[in-house]
Order: structure tokens, then C-alpha cells, then sequence
């Protein structure tokens, strides 16, 4: 992998915000801070057609987000009016929050993938934080994290309403915008209608979070039922052979040479894969809860240091690592007084 986005890289090692870029002809990238995350920003893309612009992924829903993306749209003399639509890889709040403010003020339209706006339509805020808890208790999480979860709300504004889909997008369809060809690629996994976005004249692909340069993006099982993580080998599978001259990520920075970064983010997996089961070996017949398993997997810092919203993503993503090798019935699920417990089948 080679870093193509020079700036933006520099700034991350420094910790600060990249510049509002030209990225190549007909495109450009805003960052868009979000506020209170470890990553900070979201990059957001204008991509010009023979009638105005798209956006993509306009961004987290605060204030100072909106001021970063209205002043990054002056910066490259871009008027909102010339918006036209609205391009969603997932509906996570730091990618899909401010759709509803740049619709009200340019009328653009919004597009999703099927299962994003399904998404939106079946789970409020408060159908939300419920599910939360029940999927939290079900993973055998202690009462001192419930609580914590309970009294903290850290993403309550973020989780409110947000803009359905007025179009519908699937795998494979080119985005109707007049002389633009970007086609979208249905990528699930990290979210269920997760879509990157291949620029066919410009040979870019713009990856969302389904492939970053730096980090793997967070594969998440919230249900007691879904296998995202073959999804998202899958999909990374999907991606294979298109070799963009350029990748143009949700966050950090920009690189090239997709093909390697996959291979790479494939055996990531794997060596979770191989943790997660380790760890059911270890605990032998009496098995463990995700939330046990999880304290136990090596993470990019020590368990005590997570905060409450980390360790909920962690908890998902050993969940997800549970649920695939269960799938490969190397892994067996049972439940106790409502929690689940996960043994190692030896198979």
C-alpha cells in the first residue's frame, strides 16, 4: 500500500485536521470533524457532473461539523445550490447526520442502499438504546456498564431521525447524475447496505469505512442471528482485481494499491479468528460470554482503557468472530438465564 494523500496523512501523524482538497479533476474531499471520536473527522467528496455536484457522506450532525462542511464547500467555490444529490455509503451518524440539513437547503436527493434505508425505518432512538441493552446483557456485560450506558447517552443526538432514502441504490447501478459513471458496489459488513462508489472515468473508488488505510473497520454483530463478518470477507472479496489508480477512504487518508490492503485486512481476520477461538479452547466446557471473550482478545490498547462506546464495539466485533466460527461449526452457542454462553466444538 502507498499513501497518495501526502497532506492528509501528515496531518493525522500530527494530530490535526487535513486541508479541504482538489483531489483530481471533478473532485473534492472535506473533512468534517466528528466530535468527541478518537478518529475526528469524516472525509466527505464533491464530485462534479455535467449538472452540479454530488456529495458523499455529508457528515456528523453538530454544529461545528455544519460550519466545517458549509466553509470546506466555499473553500473549493462550490455553492450548496449546486448540490444535486446525496450519496450515503452507511447511515453511522458520523456519515449520514447532516444529510438532513444539506437536503433542507439545497433540495438534493438522498441515496442508499436497500438495506440502510430498511435500517432507518425500523429502529428510533429509543428502539435503539433498548436494543442496546438487551443485546448488552445478552452478551453477559456486568450492571456497572448498563449503568454506565444508561447515564451516559454519549451519542443521544446522534441517533435521533435521520433522513429516509428518496433513491434507492443496488449493486451495480450507476448513479444518476448526467455524465457522471459511478457505479456502486454493495460492500456489507461493516453496516448491512454498506456501498463504495467505482468512478469509472476517474478510476477512483471511494471505500467508506468497508477499507481504510490505517485501522480495520469495526465488523459488528448487534443481533443474536447475523453473520456480518462472512459478509464482509465477502465483500472484501468483491473489491479484489478493481485496482483503482487511487482509494478514496471515509477517514484518515488517501492510498493506492487496493489489492494489498485487502490481503491485509483478510488476514487480520483470520488472526482474530484464531484468538477468538483459542480463547473458547481455554474455557473449556463451562464456555464464556462474549463479554468475557472480549477482555481477552489483544486490542489497540489495554481492556481498562476502553471507554463504555469502545468496549461496546468490541464486544460486537468478538461477537461477530463467535458467529462466523459458529457457522463453521467450529463454535456452539447456548443460553443460561439469558445470557449467551459460547463453547469451542472442536470440529
Amino acid at each position: 500500500m502507498l499513501v497518495t494523500g501526502t497532506r492528509q496523512h501528515a496531518a493525522w501523524l500530527r494530530g490535526e485536521f487535513p486541508p479541504v482538497e482538489n483531489v483530481t479533476g471533478g473532485i473534492w474531499s472535506i473533512p468534517v470533524p466528528i466530535i468527541g471520536n478518537p478518529l475526528r473527522y469524516v472525509l466527505s467528496y464533491l464530485i462534479e457532473h455535467d449538472s452540479g455536484f454530488v456529495i458523499v457522506d455529508p457528515g456528523w450532525n453538530h454544529p461545528d461539523s455544519w460550519e466545517a462542511l458549509t466553509s470546506g464547500l466555499a473553500r473549493c467555490e462550490i455553492p450548496p445550490a449546486a448540490i444535486t444529490g446525496i450519496l450515503v455509503t452507511h447511515v453511522h451518524p458520523d456519515h449520514h447526520g447532516l444529510s438532513g440539513k444539506v437536503t433542507e437547503l439545497t433540495g438534493a436527493w438522498v441515496g442508499m442502499h436497500p438495506a440502510e434505508d430498511a435500517f432507518l425505518a425500523a429502529r428510533g432512538a429509543a428502539a435503539m438504546r433498548n436494543g442496546i441493552e438487551m443485546y448488552l446483557r445478552w452478551c453477559g456485560a456486568p450492571a456497572s456498564h448498563l449503568q454506565e450506558l444508561v447515564t451516559s447517552r454519549q451519542h443521544t443526538a446522534q441517533v435521533g431521525p435521520m433522513v429516509r432514502a428518496d433513491r434507492l441504490i443496488e449493486h451495480g447501478d450507476l448513479v444518476d447524475a448526467p455524465g457522471l459513471r459511478l457505479r456502486a458496489v454493495w460492500t456489507p459488513g461493516h453496516t448491512p447496505g454498506h456501498l463504495c462508489f467505482h468512478d469509472e472515468t476517474r478510476d477512483v473508488l471511494l471505500t467508506g469505512d468497508h477499507v481504510l488505510p490505517r485501522i480495520t473497520p469495526n465488523v459488528s454483530s448487534y443481533d443474536m442471528t447475523s453473520n456480518p463478518l462472512a459478509d464482509y470477507l465477502a465483500s472484501l472479496g468483491t473489491l479484489r482485481g478493481i485496482q483503482p489508480s487511487e482509494v478514496l477512504p471515509a477517514h484518515e487518508y488517501r492510498f493506492t494499491d487496493l489489492d494489498s490492503r485487502l490481503a491485509d485486512l483478510t488476514e487480520h481476520h483470520r488472526e482474530r479468528l484464531a484468538e477468538a477461538e483459542h480463547g473458547l479452547i481455554a474455557a473449556g466446557p463451562a464456555g464464556t460470554t462474549a463479554w468475557q471473550a472480549a477482555t481477552g482478545v489483544t486490542w489497540s490498547r489495554p481492556w481498562a482503557e476502553l471507554a463504555s462506546f469502545q468496549r461496546q464495539a468490541a464486544i460486537g466485533e468478538v461477537l461477530s468472530h463467535l458467529r462466523y466460527l459458529q457457522a463453521s461449526g467450529r463454535a456452539a452457542e447456548s443460553d443460561l438465564d439469558g445470557v449467551g454462553i459460547w463453547t469451542a466444538t472442536g470440529s
